[in-house]
Formats: C-alpha cells, structure tokens, sequence
C-alpha cells in the first residue's frame, strides 16, 4: 500500500509538473508587417487576427509601415536580431520582384510541402496567383486585386458642363499660348466622364478652378503627390496611358515620358490640381479628406478609396466623406492623348485608357519568425468566410475563384455594384499591364517623384524659360539620367 500510495503520488506529482510546464509555455508569436486604412485595420485586429489566435492559441502582434519602400530596410533590420520576429509581411505588388531578388522574402515552398503550395495556389484566381510567382515558384499568397479608377462627384461635372461656355474663351486662350492651337478642333465636354480624354479632365478642372466653390478658387483635381509609392505609381500609370513601354518608363528620358511630365507640369501651372498635394504633402487619406472638406471634385481612386470615401449609413467606424452619397460617380481612366496638338487641332498621338494592374499579397520573410505559422495565417486570412467578410465591408476585389464567380450576383445593384463594376472594367481595359518588374523599381518611383517635385511642382518658368516638350526632355536627361543608370546599373535598358 505504501509503494501504491509512493507510485501515485509521484504520477500525481509528475501530471502536475507536465501542466504547470504547459500552462508557462509561452504561445507561439510572431508580428505581422501590414499598412491599411484604418477603419480596415480595426476590423483585421478585432475580427480576423483575433479569430486566428483563438483557433490556432497563438499570439500575433502587428507592426505597419507607412512607405512601402520602408518594408526592405524594416525586413533587413529583424533579419539582423538574433530572435527575428516578423512572419508575415502584406507586400504591394511593386515591391513584391524587389523583395524576392534582394533575398528578403522565400518561395512558399521553402516555408511548407510544395505539394500543400500548389493545392492551396488553385483556389485563387489565375491572375493573382501568377502575379505573386517569381522565376517559376510560387513566392507569396495573394491577397487583393487593385487598379484606379476616375472618382467625380457628379454635380460637380454637371456644373462644369453647364458652365463651360462662361470660361471656354479663357480656357482656350490659356491652351493657345501652351500648346500653339488651344482647344481640339471641335471640343466638346462630354456630360458622361466615361467617355473623357485628358483634354476632357483639363477643361472640367479649368471650369472648377476658374469658379468661387465655398467662396475660394482653387484647384480642385486630386493626386497622391506624398513622396511615396503610391504617387509613383500615379506617374508611371500615365506614362504607360501614353504609350510608354516598361523600357520606356526605365530609360526615363523618352518622348512619352517627357509628355506625362508634360502633362502634369501643365496642370500644376494652371493651378488644377489642389496645392495640398505637394504643400501637405497628399496620400490617400488625405484626398479623402480634401473631398468632404470640399476641396477635391474628381480624383485617381482604388475600390477600396472608393468605398471609404461613400462610407457605411449603418457603421459609425465608416462615415462618409461625402456630402451626399449618391453624388458619387465612377468612371474608367480618361483616355491618354498627346498634349501637343498637331496643325489639324488634334493630339499628335493617343493612347489608351490602360493602365497598371497591382494588388497586394502575402509574403513570408527570409529570416521568418515562424514559417508554417505565418503561412497558416495567410491562407486564415483569405479564406472564403473572410475574405468575403473584407469583400463586403471594404470593396476589396477578391482572388479567390469560389467569390469571383459570385461578384456580378453579389454585387449588381447600388453603389457598390458601381464600384465593382467599374473596377472589374478598368481590369479588363488594363489587360496584363503592370509596372516594371525590375528589382530596383522602389529606387526607380523616387527618382520618378523627385522629377515630378523638380520639373512639375518646383520648376519656375520665370527664371528658367518656358517648359516645352523639347525642354522637358532635356531636363529630364540632364537632371535625372544619370541618377536613373546608377539606379539600374546593368539593367539599364539599351537602345
């Protein structure tokens, strides 16, 4: 009876030491590197990574970038700890070659079986999924699909249309001493912005920023003009409108390049677009709030601005931007065309309403926290139930093929069939476009911004003459050709 008693009490004694063990273990951990707008990160902590924890009993803290040109050098500094903690980082599709080359995020298939990789890639959209792969391997998990849109608000173009005819003889002088004719040969501003060049959006802007809105002229056109990705990608966009080519947007100095910075140039000199963009200086966020403050008329917007900028009636955490909801209109990208017009009155080329498609995807770090984790987590966060949890709330376009099947039933009515619908046909219009997958392409968009700065916001014609096509291309090639080679160094595209 005494060795019975001995032998359960050191069972007991045993039992006890396994669970007091269990209960001190630390639970698994590791932080995600993540940048969303907020009402969007509340929901993501609250609802998805929450649900991740309690099913999976682990712990994930999150960490956000504001420039995704950060991501490389925050990868590089936990990479250096001796503990790294980041397993997961959200990647804009920019930055997504540049990681990879650079070491800095792993093929899937070095995290888990690449036999689990190719199942789980065949769940989402062809397209997305073959974005996200690199050299024939599949290097990160889609997440979302993007691409820009024409934001107006509709009573704003109805007022321009309406009073065109009080400025068109100020609008047409002002053209005459920039381009040598004025306007095209029979202009005339279209009600429909779905069918506008960028002829149409100048005058439109010309029309608001020659009017007292709230008692104040201004400009009232809004771009991203932060020194950031997203203003990059502004640039190449209309570089790529005009008939650049990926090499074109590299070389930098070519005649379609010079004619996009030609293009903005003239529409910061004649005071179209809002100064907030440079003076700020503008992301996102702040457009949106340049349009309730009645600063902002139209705009280059994603879905999802889109969506935060109507807002939810029944949400407090999403109140709308706008002054009256069903002012919100959509359209595809004005079409590009030549700002130079030829002796005929009309542009010397045009180009196309096509521009870059991106999106953002999950990508597991080189030095990863916890590699079967982290891509556990991503798969958690684009399931069905999730993802169209996040498609509903924020007018994300999905990458998975069980919800794209469903979005035109989804989502055929109202303003948020607008918003697909018009989405879904930018995507169809921009075809394969993307930016050019070079690795040095975040170094590429700065030098791309500091040009926009220097040629188009800072350039004083006053003291350095007219800015004309000729002299657009010159000072690109003397001022920023040689930062761009350096940058590019053996690819550098030759002639």
């Amino acid at each position: 009876m005494r060795l019975r008693g001995f032998v359960k009490g050191a069972v007991v004694s045993l039992m006890a030491l396994v669970l007091s063990s269990c209960v001190q273990k630390p639970a698994r951990e590791m932080t995600i590197l993540i940048r969303m707008m907020p009402a969007q990160e509340r929901f993501f902590r609250e609802h998805v990574i929450a649900g991740f924890e309690k099913e999976r009993g682990c712990k994930i803290n999150i960490a956000t970038f504001t420039n995704e040109w950060d991501i490389e050098r925050l990868l590089k500094l936990d990479a250096g700890k001796k503990k790294p903690e980041i397993g997961l980082v959200k990647t804009p599709f920019e930055m997504t070659r540049v990681l990879a080359r650079k070491g800095l995020v792993k093929p899937l298939t070095d995290a888990v079986d690449s036999l689990r990789v190719d199942q789980d890639m065949a769940e989402y959209n062809a397209l997305a999924a073959g974005l996200g792969s690199i050299d024939g391997r599949w290097y990160y998990i889609p997440r979302k699909l993007e691409t820009r849109i024409l934001f107006y608000r509709k009573s704003m173009v109805t007022d321009a249309v309406a009073k065109l005819p009080a400025h068109k003889s100020r609008i047409n002088a002002e053209l005459k001493k920039e381009n040598g004719y004025g306007l095209p040969a029979g202009y005339a501003l279209e009600e429909d912005p779905n069918e506008w060049d960028l002829y149409d959006l100048y005058v439109a802007c010309a029309v608001w920023a020659g009017e007292e809105y709230g008692g104040v002229k201004m400009g009232r056109m809004g771009r991203r003009g932060a020194r950031y990705g997203g203003t990059a990608l502004g640039l190449v966009d209309r570089a790529l409108q005009l008939g650049a080519s990926k090499e074109d947007v590299l070389r930098l100095n070519g005649e379609r390049m010079a004619e996009m910075f030609l293009w903005e140039r003239v529409f910061v000199r004649d005071g179209l677009y809002n100064p907030g963009m440079w003076n700020d200086p503008w992301t996102g966020s702040h457009i949106y709030n340049a349009i309730k403050d009645g600063k902002v008329f139209a705009a280059d917007m994603q879905q999802i601005d889109c969506f935060l900028i109507h807002g939810w009636a029944e949400d407090a955490a999403m109140p709308t931007y706008l002054p009256d909801t069903s002012d919100m209109g959509l359209a595809l990208m004005p079409k590009a065309v030549s700002f130079r017009l030829g002796k005929d009155g009309k542009p010397v080329f045009e180009g196309t309403r096509a521009i870059s498609t991106g999106g953002w995807w999950w990508g597991i770090p080189a030095a990863g926290a916890n590699d079967e984790l982290a891509y556990e987590l991503a798969r958690f966060i684009t399931n069905k139930a999730n993802q169209a949890e996040e498609v509903t709330r924020f007018g994300m376009l999905p990458v998975r093929k069980d919800l794209i099947a469903n979005l035109p039933a989804t989502f055929q009515y109202g303003w948020v069939g607008d918003i697909f619908r018009t989405s879904v046909a930018q995507l169809k219009t921009n075809e394969l476009t993307t930016v050019p997958l070079v690795e040095q392409y975040s170094l590429v968009g700065k030098n791309l911004v500091e040009a926009w700065y220097k040629l188009c916001v800072e350039y004083d014609e006053a003291k350095e003459g007219p800015m004309t096509p000729a002299v657009m291309q010159k000072r690109l090639t003397s001022d920023f050709l040689d930062e761009q080679k350096e940058i590019l160094g053996a690819e550098f595209p030759q002639p």
